[in-house]
This record gives structure tokens, sequence and C-alpha cells, in this order.
């Protein structure tokens, strides 16, 4: 409230002042009208002019009255809402704490729960463990003693056994003598067999290579001559240009299209000239042979003006 008071104090204030202004206005500055025989008329029209000066004071001072009316129901209205927020947020706090007691309680009881589950659950584990243990011990006597009866009967057969394996060991390893020799001779045959048509196949992958390598070269050597043709038709030359040159590198997309280009060397007009019909061209002949291509995705070419 008091942050209403002080500009509606200031301009109460000012209100005033330009009452007093006005009031001394009209008394000093009235035009000055002619002399009568008389001082009658002078005097009313004073008494008029000070009767509706009244009247204007009244009149404001009523307009100030209502506006500070209006004012002051608008700060009552204001603290009375003001007021009921406060006791909104107060009944939502309380509102609030409750339903947090009710969730800490919930949460004690979900823990509670819990604790009376693992407890449980820890019980019922070694009761588990325990029958367990009773039937693993259970099941070792028994397959001990199941064991020595076996023992004993393993112990007869090995006796009954001992000569027959003996016997059959002498026979086996004859036979595995017979076969490691016979092994030993097919590895031999196949180790000579597979020299032989190795040094077939590295011969006849070297012809091929040889003539793959031909035909690439010969290759790169059209789609070169594509290229510089290409260029060649973008060209814009002048007779300045006689007898210069100008080396570029050009790398290439899969497509044809120039990645990019650079100058090497050679003279600047001609290069400047050049590099701009290669961007103009913006794409090349390239072969969609692999290894062709992998020769021409980054060429060096000289670029010499034809007239």
């Amino acid at each position: 409230m008091q942050n209403y008071v002080i500009p509606f104090i200031s301009s109460f204030g000012m209100h005033i002042v330009l009452l007093v202004l006005l009031i001394f206005s009209m008394e000093f500055h009235m035009p000055e009208k002619p002399k009568q025989p008389t001082a009658q008329p002078v005097v009313e029209a004073v008494s008029v002019d000070k009767v509706e000066l009244q009247k204007q004071v009244k009149k404001i001072q009523k307009a100030e009255a209502d506006k500070k009316r209006k004012e002051e129901k608008r700060i009552a209205d204001l603290e009375r809402r003001l007021k009921a927020a406060e006791q909104k947020k107060k009944q939502n706090e309380r509102e609030l704490k409750k339903l947090a007691d009710r969730k800490k309680k919930a949460e004690r009881e979900a823990k509670a729960a819990k604790e009376r589950q693992i407890k449980e659950a820890k019980r019922a584990k070694e009761l588990k463990k325990k029958a367990e243990a009773e039937a693993a011990k259970k099941k070792k006597a028994e397959a001990e003693a199941k064991a020595a009866k076996k023992r004993a009967d393993d112990a007869k057969k090995k006796e009954a056994d001992a000569k027959k394996r003996a016997e059959q060991a002498r026979k086996k390893e004859l036979a595995e003598k017979k076969e490691r020799e016979r092994k030993a001779r097919e590895a031999k045959e196949k180790a000579e067999m597979e020299r032989l048509m190795a040094q077939q196949l590295a011969a006849e992958q070297a012809q091929r290579n040889k003539q793959k390598q031909k035909l690439v070269l010969s290759e790169v050597e059209k789609y070169t001559a594509l290229i510089r043709g290409t260029i060649q038709r973008n060209l814009r030359v002048d007779e300045t240009m006689k007898g210069k040159s100008c080396r570029l590198n050009i790398k290439l997309a899969k497509s044809g299209f120039v990645v990019n280009v650079r100058k090497l060397s050679g003279d600047a007009l001609v290069c400047r000239e050049a590099e701009r019909a290669v961007l103009k061209a913006e794409t090349l002949p390239v072969s969609t042979d692999p290894d062709v291509f992998a020769k021409l995705k980054d060429i060096n070419l000289t670029v010499e003006p034809e007239f």
C-alpha cells in the first residue's frame, strides 16, 4: 500500500500548485477593460470570476476526491486479493504437507514389507541349501558304493583285456607304420604336384597382369585425351597465349565430377583460363573400370592452347 501513497500525494500536490497558478493568473492577468463612470460593474465582474473560480476549484477537488476513492478502492481490492492468495498458498502448503506425510508413511510401510520379504527369502534359501546339502551327501554315499563295485568289476575285466590289448596294440602299430609310409609317399607326390601347379599359375597370372596393365595404360591414355579435349573445348584463348602452357592437378569423383582443380605450374593467364574451363565442364570423361579410374581420379596434365 505504501507504494501508492507517495504517487498519490505527489499527484495531489501538483494539482494544488496548478490551482494556485490558475487563481493568480485570473486575478492579475485579466485583460483591462475601459474605465466606467462608476466602480460597481468592476466589482460585479470580479465577483462573478471568483464564483466561477470557486466552482472550478470545487470541481477539481471533487475529481481529486473521486480519484482518491478509486485509488483507495483499487488498493483495497489488491490487498484483499493478496490476502486471499496468501490464504490459498497456506492451504496448498498444508495439503502438500499432508501428501508428504502420507508418502513417507507409505514408504515406511513398503520398506518394512520389503525387509520382511528379504528375511523370508533368506530363510527359504537357507532351508533349500540345507536340503540340497543332505541330498548331495546321500548321493555321494551312493556314488561311492557304486564306484567301489565298479572298480572291482573293472579290475577283473582289465586283467582279461590286458593280453587282448597288447595284441591289438602290436597289430595297430604295424598298421600305423604302413599307413605313415603310404601318407608320406602321397604327401611328397602332392607337394610336387602343387609346386608345379603354383609355378604354372604364377606364370599365367603374370601374363594376365601384363596384359591388364597394357590395357589399363591404353585406357588411361584414351580418357586422358578425352579429358584434355573437353578442357580445350571450354578454353578461351587469345594470341598472347601462343607457345604457353599450364600444368594442372585435377581430382575427380567416380562419376567424373570435378572435386578440385589447382595450378601446379605454368603461365598465369593460361592457368586461370584452364581452371575456368575445367570448372565449366563440371564433369569430365572417366572409365568405369576401377583400375583405370584409380589412375584418373587424381590426374596431372598439361594444357596448351590450340589455335
